[in-house]
């Protein structure tokens, strides 16, 4: 059998050879074993690489410096809540579906170097921007979209009945987050096909799944409590967001190497 290895140069490029072993050298981290890759820490991974996504932690950060206007410190927390609960139901579902259907065709090859492919597109896009945006900030929404995001949130917030407002902010929270999704490369779909390809028990992939969203959040709900606990405005900096591209960029090429080309590995 052939040996050698995957090199990826720092545009993202596949330059030479597959190793039979699943060694892959990238950028700034040497040789990667892929045989050894682990559910658990490639969930982990990627969920908070998906949690730092700049395009959703503005659409947070923008709540957090408008409920800080509210005096009533209940619904501020309340509405606060509201938006996180609303954001971790519309992940889960939106994953589940995706799951469902691709658990529901089954191991069609090309559906899984589809997603491979996708996965080394965003992987090249993460270190990209890594390179190229050193502020980390979202350049996917026009200033336009963000105005308009903003009076929405604004009136919402200003609505005299709080179970108003906590609908309205749901909702908000729902359809921002969805047309957000774009910014993260597919991390969400990537996840669901690298998940559907082990042999799991059922009851185990949902609980992959909400291990995935409890990550995911995790940095949105500290942030949320600091600001609410300080009561600062929240200041999403650019440091985080440009480690995660860089990790993410790192495991979303070596994620979908390992579909394209050996997708063994993740049986």
């Amino acid at each position: 059998q052939p040996s050698g290895s995957i090199t990826i140069d720092r545009a993202g490029t596949v330059i030479d050879g597959l190793d039979i072993t699943g060694t892959v050298t990238l950028p700034l981290v040497g040789d990667v074993d892929l045989s050894v890759l682990s559910l658990p820490v490639l969930t982990v991974v990627l969920a908070a690489v998906d949690g730092f996504n700049p395009c959703a932690m503005w659409v947070l950060a923008l709540l957090i410096g408008l409920l800080l206007g509210v005096a009533d410190h209940r619904r501020m927390w309340l509405l606060g809540a509201v938006f996180l609960l609303a954001t971790a139901a519309m992940y889960f579902a939106v994953m589940a579906a995706w799951l469902n259907v691709v658990l529901w065709i089954g191991a069609v090859a090309w559906i899984r170097v589809t997603i491979g492919v996708l996965a080394i597109a965003a992987g090249g896009y993460y270190l990209r921007e890594y390179w190229t945006n050193p502020e980390g900030v979202c350049r996917i929404t026009p200033s336009t979209r963000r105005k308009t995001i903003s009076e929405a949130f604004q009136s919402m917030i200003e609505q005299p009945s709080l179970l108003v407002a906590a609908l309205g902010v749901a909702a908000l929270a729902v359809g921002v987050n969805l047309v957000e999704l774009v910014c993260s490369a597919g991390i969400p779909a990537i996840y669901t096909q690298a998940l559907a390809m082990h042999d799991l028990p059922g009851p185990s992939y949902y609980g992959y799944l909400m291990l995935y969203l409890s990550v995911f959040l995790l940095d949105d709900t500290a942030l949320f409590v600091v600001a609410m606990v300080t009561l600062r405005r929240a200041v999403a900096t650019g440091r985080y967001a440009r480690l995660s591209q860089l990790v993410g960029g790192v495991v979303l090429l070596a994620l979908g190497a390992v579909m394209v080309l050996r997708p063994d590995l993740l049986g």
